[in-house]
């Protein structure tokens, strides 16, 4: 009978201190996790792409494109589409989350994926009075949780597209030469094109 209670007692202990543990934050600033069904964190790919830049088109249409160069053709972290959530600890409690991120489907290319940046007119292009054109991104729009102090859950407010590569891209430092950005692709089938 001893026994028993003993282990009763041990085991409301155990329960009292996962629930006032609280949910798990994540251990750097600036580094998105993934949360799990679970409430656990997972990892994302971390990549340190480098910024490039490249030639569109001929002549008056002609542009010049700036990218992040992602290597790979695909993420190694896959998730479902419908449950994706995330969390981030910011630099401090004062930073706006929703101005901290974006999040931006990126292009496939060999052996490699893209995500741009800006596009303008090409020298040539502009001297004869080309003006080449905005990039037109797929940003996809984020709701924020504040779960603590600098701390944020959040998702995307509009379904993410099944068989797809996306970047989740700090928007408070830049892009420099080097620019670190978190990647994942979505399960599923993409749409035929």
């Amino acid at each position: 009978m001893k026994k028993l209670k003993m282990l009763f007692a041990v085991a409301i202990i155990t329960a009292s201190f996962a629930f006032v543990q609280g949910p798990q934050v994540p251990e750097f600033k600036m580094v998105p996790m993934l949360v799990n069904a679970d409430g656990s964190l997972g990892k994302l790919e971390k990549q340190v792409a480098e910024v490039k830049t490249k030639t569109k088109g001929f002549s008056y249409g002609a542009s010049v494109v700036t990218f992040v160069n992602i290597l790979g053709e695909h993420s190694p972290v896959q998730i479902d589409p419908d449950k994706a959530q995330f969390m981030v600890k910011l630099p401090d409690a004062d930073t706006d989350p929703e101005t901290a991120w974006n999040l931006t489907k990126v292009i496939p290319a060999k052996k490699s994926r893209e995500l741009e940046l800006a596009q303008s007119a090409a020298v040539m292009a502009s001297a004869f009075g080309g003006k080449g054109k905005s990039v037109k991104r797929d940003d996809v729009p984020l709701e924020y949780e504040k779960v603590e102090p600098g701390v944020y859950k959040f998702k995307p407010t509009v379904p993410l597209v099944p068989g797809t590569e996306y970047a989740l891209q700090n928007t408070i430092s830049g892009a420099t030469s080097n620019t670190t950005i978190f990647c994942f692709g979505t399960t599923g089938t993409a749409p035929k094109k």
